[in-house]
């Protein structure tokens, strides 16, 4: 079948195949000139990231309005996502550049700002009360890491267990850290209301902790009038320690690798890459894989073979999404970048493994309706369908039966933009924006037509269509049928 835009992509036989994996790219100057972002959606994006650590308010708005822009022009629904900056700790910019030495000791405070060589200062007051016995304190992009050795006083005394250097302004992790550090900051919640304001479809939470968390964020999104879905950024060892709890709250969660690889480790960062996939997946959730995936692209015009497989693995794993981060906010080859993504999901996607996972039923079906889309996806299997098609009110009917993992595209029916856009990030859906039926004929007349128009298909072809006694009504999905095109 041919589903417009992103997920027809030509296979090696000339045959059009789809992608079920979705692509999120982050925007940025590299992508402001005209025509750049049309280009990234014709290559391949689902949803468009604006980090909010970059960028002023005006910048961000007008970006999210290029957003809809574009998926006016491609006539299909774009996910927006915001990513807030969340807490940062950095070292005073009057910090004393030194190296330190493996088993140096030096000294860590908030309280005061001192030039003397083995006392550095953290630009929040009360740093120490952040530390814990368990903590390492790790600056810049993993050295220098230190191990805390004790509290005193206000100043924290810790041990070089990884030496580098000290500079000003540069970042600081904590692990095991208390949880003084506000999980929203002032300048957190300014973008949340700009998220609201903008019409975002999913507003991503930085450095989560615990479940308590995500329901700070959703309050502060309902307050405004925002029905964004939430994401939580598992980007530390805290995050990766109350991880089912976190998944249980949120919408969808983002392997943030960069930070997490700081805090834990780069050896951690694989297994808990696999796992935290699995762990969502089983629950239902949707998963973006970001960070570095194929960075050597922000210069170069083709991916490392390192990156290639880094990307196909992430997607035989089964995540629902991968991402771009600079190289398309700030690199030479935006398009390019999308493309080489593309390509790489839509060949992983063949892979036996993933098939193999997808087969296993590993997720339960903890409501009737999910036993109705459980059934739907092994029927699509079965007689080998085109696709699935699910007329959906909430979105919810289509997410549940994409936790499944069916090998055809699953086309979701809706008759809510907003709904439609808030599906662009589930494994395998295309969400079509359509009338509401309102007879059960009606709707399966509409499914039809959906599967000629958008998806293509012609005459022999078949199709699994999910309906309801009361179309329209959410919660109301019963039963499954299946139809051929005439």
């Amino acid at each position: 079948m041919r589903v417009p835009g992103p997920s027809s992509i030509p296979s090696r036989s000339g045959e059009p195949r789809e992608r079920l994996t979705k692509i999120v790219a982050t925007l940025g100057p590299a992508t402001d000139p005209p025509g750049v972002l049309d280009a990234l959606v014709a290559a391949g994006v689902d949803c468009a990231r604006l980090n909010c650590s970059h960028g002023t308010s005006a910048e961000l708005l007008r970006r999210a309005g290029d957003v809809r822009a574009a998926a006016g022009r491609a006539g299909r629904p774009l996910g927006l996502l915001f990513d807030l900056q969340g807490p940062k700790l950095r070292l005073a910019a009057d910090t004393v550049e030194r190296a330190l030495r493996l088993g140096e000791l030096i000294v860590l405070t908030g309280e005061e700002r001192s030039g003397a060589p083995d006392r550095a200062v953290v630009d929040f007051r009360g740093f120490s009360g952040l530390v814990t016995e368990r903590s390492e304190i790790v600056v810049g992009d993993g050295v220098p890491r230190l191990a805390v050795e004790r509290r005193n006083d206000g100043d924290v005394f810790a041990r070089v267990v990884s030496a580098g250097r000290l500079a000003p302004s540069k970042g600081v992790n904590v692990t095991f850290a208390r949880p003084e550090l506000p999980s929203i900051t002032e300048k957190d919640l300014i973008d949340v209301e700009l998220a609201a304001h903008a019409g975002a479809d999913f507003v991503a939470l930085s450095f989560v902790r615990s479940g308590a968390d995500i329901d700070e964020l959703r309050a502060h999104l309902r307050a405004h009038g925002s029905h964004a879905r939430v994401v939580a950024k598992i980007e530390t060892v805290d995050a990766y320690e109350n991880l089912d709890e976190i998944v249980a709250a949120a919408d969808g969660v983002m392997i943030a690798r960069g930070d997490y690889g700081v805090s834990a480790g780069l050896a951690g960062v694989p297994l808990m890459q696999k796992d935290t996939i699995r762990r969502a997946t089983r629950a239902g959730k949707l998963v973006i894989t970001a960070t570095q995936m194929l960075e050597s692209m922000i210069d170069a015009p083709e991916p490392t073979r390192a990156e290639v497989a880094d990307v196909a693995n992430a997607v035989i794993d089964g995540t629902s999404a991968v991402m771009l981060s600079a190289e398309t906010s700030v690199g030479q080859h935006p398009v390019a970048v999308v493309r080489a993504m593309s390509t790489i999901a839509a060949a992983a996607e063949s892979s036996p493994d993933l098939r193999h996972r997808t087969r296993s039923g590993d997720v339960d079906a903890v409501t009737p309706a999910a036993a109705v889309m459980h059934a739907a996806a092994q029927l699509a299997n079965e007689l080998e369908a085109a696709a699935i098609i699910v007329p959906t009110t909430t979105g919810e009917s289509a997410r549940a039966c994409s936790k499944y993992r069916p090998r055809r595209p699953i086309i979701a029916l809706a008759h809510d933009l907003y709904v439609a856009e808030q599906l662009t990030l589930e494994w395998g859906v295309y969400p079509v924006v359509g009338e509401l039926a309102e007879s059960l004929d009606e709707l399966v007349g509409a499914a039809l037509q959906v599967a000629r128009d958008f998806a293509g298909l012609g005459s022999g072809d078949r199709v699994v269509i999910t309906t309801g006694l009361q179309p329209g009504a959410p919660g109301a999905t019963n039963g499954v049928i299946e139809r051929t095109l005439p």
